[in-house]
């Protein structure tokens, strides 16, 4: 399944990139399906009985892991920032 997924993908990234997809925006299809995907991702979880069982547990999982990465991105992102910074400051007054 995932190298359907992957095969789809690069597909479409060819398509994009030799023909001119300006009518895409025209039309909203990409909003439209999208909304439809999810729309049939919901009815999916919905109809799975074991799945919505443990959507408490997913839900919980799901927010623990976009706190902790967004906070390592923080720390990472400040950290970078000030080792940079310092490397400015100090070939600056070697100039």
């Amino acid at each position: 399944m995932l190298w359907y997924v992957l095969l789809v993908f690069f597909a479409g990234f060819l398509i994009g990139k030799f023909i001119s997809t300006q009518w895409i925006g025209k039309y909203k299809l990409v909003l439209v399906l999208t909304v439809f995907l999810l729309f049939t991702l919901g009815l999916e979880i919905g109809a799975n009985d074991e799945l919505f069982r443990k959507i408490d547990t997913i839900v919980l999982y799901g927010f623990l892991i976009a706190l902790f990465g967004s906070i390592g991105s923080f720390i990472f992102g400040y950290v970078t920032e000030k080792v940079f910074s310092k490397n400015q400051k100090t070939r600056g007054d070697k100039q």
